[in-house]
């Protein structure tokens, strides 16, 4: 089942298709780390997302994982 990514982006709501999980959040992350305002991540009908709270701590996973301490 696809995934897809609901994003703003320069005012405008946008939702990009992904073929799994994985690479959904990792474009979501992608955006976010490009200031992008990310608000859904999720499967099938667009009302089944992923809460912002929960896309917001799964970025932070990321950015950690990506940036580990020296």
């Amino acid at each position: 089942m696809p995934w897809f990514v609901q994003y703003r982006l320069e005012h405008i709501d946008r939702i990009g298709r992904f073929p799994s999980p994985e690479a959904a959040i990792e474009a979501a992350c992608l955006l976010m780390d490009d200031g992008v305002d990310v608000y859904g991540i999720g499967t099938g009908d667009l009302s089944d997302s992923v809460a912002s709270a929960e896309i917001a701590k799964i970025y932070s996973l990321w950015s950690r994982a990506k940036r580990p301490s020296t």
